[in-house]
């Protein structure tokens, strides 16, 4: 009963610190940062040339963001954004099951939600496929190391980051931020989507049942200024390792 209640404090804590992360109490801003307002200038201007370059497809304009849809408020350096304009995200797929062409022997990691949620860093995966699974159903392309996976189907917001290139199933989302100078927002990202994709003040899913690719699209962000993108998650990091070893010693 007491590890259930020590769990169970445990979590509304890391609830609050990332409650306090989103709206801009966890860590001081600094008057020196470039605001969010610039960094969102430069990821427009990067974005257009990635659609020139052909890299990413055009995709229609989403919709502004009302003042009724943002749930708190935000410092004057932050910017609310949907999740479709500072980022591109790609779903994954399932080769057939029946194909054992495709299953037996594999060597290419596979990812599944059940996979997700444990570890930051995803160093294995229950499932691989094979090599010419890879080719015949993702067309070559793995995702790279470094990239951020989360879940959007029935388990939604379980997060991950590859420690391997792999491939993933069709319930999650490969993310690349458009700008991401050293995997800041990357892993600012890691830290606030579980809570941003479950909750209905920033999209109308409800935990339990599936996102699609317009509600992800749609999904509104609280975007701190790049510097202290990277203070927020350092904190975090800090303040949830401090957590687990608090755990771990009343066990």
């Amino acid at each position: 009963m007491k590890t259930n209640t020590l769990d169970f404090d445990a979590q509304t804590l890391r609830e609050k610190i990332l409650d306090l992360a989103m709206r801009g109490k966890l860590v001081p801003q600094d008057p020196d940062d470039e605001p969010a307002s610039v960094l969102l200038e430069k990821i427009k201007a990067e974005k257009e040339e990635l659609i020139k370059e052909k890299k990413i497809k055009k995709s229609k304009p989403l919709p502004e963001i009302t003042d009724d849809e943002k749930p708190f408020e935000i410092p004057d350096s932050w910017e609310w954004v949907r999740f479709g304009d500072v980022v591109t995200f790609s779903l994954g797929k399932t080769p057939k099951r029946a194909d054992n062409k495709y299953w037996h022997k594999g060597d290419v990691p596979w990812v599944s939600v059940s996979d997700l949620g444990k570890e930051k860093f995803l160093l294995r995966t229950k499932e691989s496929i094979t090599s010419k699974a890879l080719n015949d159903v993702f067309k070559g392309r793995l995702a790279p190391s470094g990239t951020l996976l989360m879940s959007f189907k029935l388990s939604i917001g379980k997060v991950g980051i590859l420690n391997m290139a792999a491939v993933h199933n069709e319930a999650i989302i490969s993310i690349n931020p458009i700008i991401d100078i050293n995997h800041i927002t990357r892993d600012y990202l890691y830290y606030v989507l579980p809570i941003l994709s479950n909750k209905s003040d920033y999209t109308p899913a409800i935990k339990g049942k599936t996102l699609n690719k317009t509600l992800l699209n749609d999904l509104i962000v609280p975007l701190p200024p790049l510097s202290e993108q990277s203070r927020i998650a350092a904190k975090i990091a800090q303040l949830f390792a401090l957590l687990r070893k608090v755990e771990s010693l009343l066990k």
